[in-house]
């Protein structure tokens, strides 16, 4: 009956009630068959509500859209860029149908599939009317909800609508269905509708919840069979003051023949939580927990992700350990795993053993534990100069803390980049060495697993990300190996910049010519770490790749039913790492998109005041500037440097026309806000000097700013 249908609609592109009428089928078993024909990528509904086959002037592609806000397409490795008025009311990770137009532009014509269809928006006045307004960022949509749908509401509210596939040449959604998110007395109200905004749940379902209170809250003697009684050993976990999911615990000890065993001991979260269980099925959906301000959105209830799962301070804990023996030099002599019970001696933060490291103060509670620490901070200091020696690459870290008074209403304050201290880097460190050793003992043993995977950088682009650094005024050539970038050749750069004011924009533009990390069942290793064999396994609280892991390794070495489904395990992994890695995406996103928003309210406040930015990159029409409190924003570079200046886009430099003097990456600008756009969470600013004793380009930019004045 589909070659029928598919006939029927090539003869002539028709809607559901003329092949409803033509085919003679039932309502249900005709959307059951255009359902399968979309999902294989056949037809399409087109924006007259009709269908049409695919033809080969079409592609179909996943909607991207670049950190510049640029949306596209990939085709055949080739971008087709799409106008914000060719969306036709498609979302970022929509699966779309394009038409090219001209050159490398095309314009959406259909959409296959929906990667979230809610759209969050906030409710706003607008002519006395309430009126709703797109939350979801980067979203070029008009939204029409009748007023009787809105009766309920108040502004400053947060709703939801489920979206359909339907395009709209006009980028406009007629709404029909509403949830409100929140009121504006919601402490997360801004966080929860980010979240939703990337497809995230707030909610468990009552399967779920249900599985969940069931569960034991304590280790019974029946659990600990088979189990190694680690209960003993000085076992403790190191994580932020705040941190109530507890993942991984470690220890240190010295042996008899001078080596150093380091003990990295995972909850088994896999014990608890198997598959086909209504747990196992949400966090599968979920994929990771998210993390948005101050809100948490977890992977599992907190009955388990705090609680029997988390190992917490003072009770046994069932868990997976990894113990690894050192030499003096750091090199492994040795390794085994187990399945053990522990007891945690202590929860260390991060913050105590900063105040040590860096002015020898400790709390008294620490002090039974001092040797071990100072013997965890030893080894780690010897394995983090071997994971130099490999070539680790190490970016400006992207965590930004967003600080508010607690006590004026979160009130904020301003922003900081979390640079990871000494004590984050030991249990990095600690954690990637168990993550090496598990990635290395599942491929000796043949146990499909998904590896964490890193590809070479392009040469191509990093020969134009090396012309643009030489204008920065780094002058030596990057070293080649095996006709690609050798990462310590890339380290020497970062390392040449560490201190340097400039080190943003040289971390900047290094890394998005690399590329991006991601889960495969077919490892090609990991570049950024230096290492042929790495995996995800020391976070199944947190995400559902580790604990899929856990669950591989229950099949192959306890059940040892693994060996005979092996292209089934790889078929289930391979369909897993794909949305897994979208998913990692959205959650990126999501924190991303808090300290924008955060960003644009708090400078909607600030219209009046002077600042000093940086410019961290330049495009024909914008250039991005970073200010001196770490907020980010947009010159238009037509209202704000126009004629005065032209831009050349390979060496990321603004010409002035007058004095042929350049604006380079990180030159530093007197800046004001120009508009607020808290929805779309951008800041734009207008510029009012160069911040630099440089004549010539102080005039060219004074006469511009006197023309636009």
């Amino acid at each position: 009956m589909k070659e029928n249908i598919l006939k029927l609609i090539k003869n002539r592109n028709t809607n559901f009630e003329n092949l409803l009428r033509l085919s003679m089928l039932s309502v249900d078993e005709l959307k059951s068959i255009l359902k399968d024909l979309i999902e294989e990528k056949k037809i399409f509904l087109n924006s007259s509500n009709k269908y049409e086959i695919i033809t080969d002037n079409l592609y179909i592609g996943t909607l991207l859209r670049n950190s510049k806000g640029v949306s596209y397409i990939e085709v055949n490795g080739e971008k087709v860029y799409i106008l914000p008025e060719d969306l036709h009311t498609a979302l970022k990770y929509d699966t779309v149908v394009v038409e090219t137009t001209h050159n490398n532009y095309g314009t959406i014509r259909g959409i296959i599939g929906r990667k979230n269809n809610k759209l969050v928006c906030e409710v706003k006045i607008k002519n006395n009317q309430l009126r709703l307004v797109p939350f979801n960022g980067n979203c070029e949509l008009s939204i029409n909800a009748p007023q009787e749908l809105l009766k309920d509401l108040i502004v400053g509210d947060r709703v939801y609508t489920i979206l359909d596939d339907k395009i709209n040449d006009a980028n406009y959604v007629f709404v029909t269905n509403l949830t409100k998110i929140s009121d504006t007395n919601d402490k997360f109200r801004d966080e929860k509708a980010i979240a939703i905004s990337k497809g995230f749940e707030i909610e468990f379902s009552e399967e779920a919840m249900i599985e969940a209170n069931n569960l034991p809250t304590f280790v019974r003697d029946s659990d600990k069979e088979g189990r190694v009684d680690l209960t003993d050993k000085v076992i403790y976990t190191i994580d932020s003051i705040t941190t109530k999911d507890i993942d991984d615990a470690v220890s240190v000890e010295r042996l008899p023949n001078g080596n150093v065993l380091l003990g990295v001991h995972i909850a088994d979260v896999g014990y608890y939580i198997k598959p086909g269980s209504a747990l196992f099925k949400e966090a599968k959906k979920r994929k990771t927990s998210v993390y948005i301000g101050d809100l948490v959105v977890p992977m599992f209830p907190s009955v388990i992700s705090n609680g029997i799962c988390s190992l917490n301070e003072g009770v046994e804990r069932l868990a997976r350990s990894t113990f690894i023996e050192y030499d003096t030099n750091g090199k492994v002599v040795n390794y085994s795993m187990c399945r053990s019970v522990i007891k945690s001696k202590k929860k260390m933060t991060y913050e105590d053993l900063t105040n040590y490291f860096n002015e020898n103060q400790i709390d008294e509670t620490y002090l039974d534990y001092i040797q071990e620490i100072d013997l965890m901070r030893k080894l780690a200091s010897i394995l983090r100069k071997l994971k130099d020696d490999k070539g680790y690459l190490g970016f400006e870290s992207s965590d930004m803390v967003v600080k508010t008074d607690p006590f004026n209403n979160d009130q904020i304050l301003g922003f900081e980049n979390r640079s990871p201290q000494e004590a984050d880097r030991i249990i990095e460190v600690f954690m990637i060495a168990c993550n090496v050793i598990r990635a290395t003992d599942f491929t000796e043993k043949g146990i499909p697993i998904l590896y964490r995977i890193h590809d070479k950088p392009d040469s191509l682009k990093l020969d134009d990300t090396l012309d643009k650094i030489k204008e920065l005024g780094y002058g030596r050539q990057l070293v080649r190996i095996n006709n690609a970038y050798g990462a310590k050749a890339i380290q020497n750069v970062l390392k040449q910049y560490q201190s340097s004011p400039l080190f943003s924009v040289v971390s900047n533009l290094l890394l998005r010519s690399m590329a991006k990390a991601r889960h495969s069942v077919e490892n090609i290793g990991h570049f950024a770490l230096g290492e042929d064999y790495y995996c995800h396994f020391t976070a199944p609280i947190r995400r559902f790749i580790d604990l899929m892991i856990q669950t591989v390794e229950d099949l192959f070495c306890l059940d040892y039913i693994g060996y005979n489904h092996i292209d089934e395990i790889k078929a289930a992994l391979v369909e897993i790492a794909e949305d897994y890695n979208y998913k990692e995406r959205q959650a990126d996103d999501a924190e991303v998109d808090y300290s924008k928003l955060k960003m644009a309210q708090f400078m909607a406040m600030q219209m009046d005041t002077e600042f000093v930015g940086m410019i961290l990159d330049i495009d024909k029409d914008k250039v991005f500037v970073k200010l001196d409190n770490n907020v980010r924003g947009i010159l238009d570079m037509h209202s704000d440097f126009g004629y005065a200046f032209t831009v050349d886009t390979h060496r990321k430099v603004l010409v002035c026309n007058y004095s042929k003097q350049t604006i380079k990456l990180g030159s530093k600008l007197l800046l004001k806000v120009s508009k607020v756009d808290i929805p779309q969470k951008e800041v734009y600013f207008s510029v009012s000097d160069i911040y630099k004793d440089n004549k010539a380009i102080n005039n060219c930019v004074k006469k511009k700013v006197r023309t636009k004045n």
